[in-house]
């Protein structure tokens, strides 16, 4: 049951992978490129009292499928790590790495500036305690996150663009008795390589 869930997220993440790229390749005025970034992440819900934030990063690729003058689509497909700073019995620094496919619907108010909104799934690739050994902590998480991002993205040229975004997972992480979603808060820069 285990290997069946996982390996139905990464064939369907792998499909999405492909339909963006045969976007690209069919419609020349979609604009490809390559986002970075970084990510400080905590973990919100039951008995996170002594959790603090994590620096981290994402990077990956997008596309944007324009649909009016002020709607715009951007889906991207980026391996992103969250995490969080546990202290208890000693610090522990928590490291989640996903793959992410967020989905973002872009409303522009002027020629540079849009407010973005949209949902975000991700599989769960590994999961470490970053301190001492490096132990493998995964089997404390379950393999997929679903939540949804809100922000705003600015154009500062033709081939860069700026993006500041709130992601808050609606799904429980962990596999222990809490309830426990994934919070973020990503800055980003974009560039389009075609």
């Amino acid at each position: 049951m285990y290997f069946c869930v996982t390996l139905e997220v990464t064939m369907r993440l792998l499909f999405i992978l492909i339909f963006l790229f045969s976007i690209n390749l069919t419609a020349q005025d979609h604009p490809i490129g390559i986002k970075i970034g970084g990510n400080s992440s905590t973990l919100s819900g039951d008995g996170t009292e002594n959790i603090s934030s994590n620096i981290n990063f994402h990077a990956g690729l997008f596309t944007e499928i324009k649909l009016t003058e002020d709607f715009r689509i951007q889906p991207e497909l980026l391996f992103s790590v969250y995490g969080f700073e546990e202290d208890f019995e000693g610090i522990s620094n928590i490291r989640l790495n996903y793959v992410i496919l967020p989905v973002m619907v872009k409303y522009f108010i002027s020629n540079a500036f849009s407010f973005d909104a949209g949902p975000q799934v991700g599989l769960l690739v590994t999961a470490k305690n970053g301190t001492g050994s490096q132990a493998d902590v995964k089997p404390n998480f379950y393999d997929r996150d679903f939540g949804a991002n809100i922000g705003a993205s600015y154009i500062l040229s033709e081939k860069v663009s700026a993006s500041i975004r709130y992601y808050f997972g609606l799904s429980d992480i962990t596999t222990e008795t809490s309830n426990n979603q994934n919070r973020a808060l990503q800055l980003a820069f974009q560039f389009k390589i075609n």
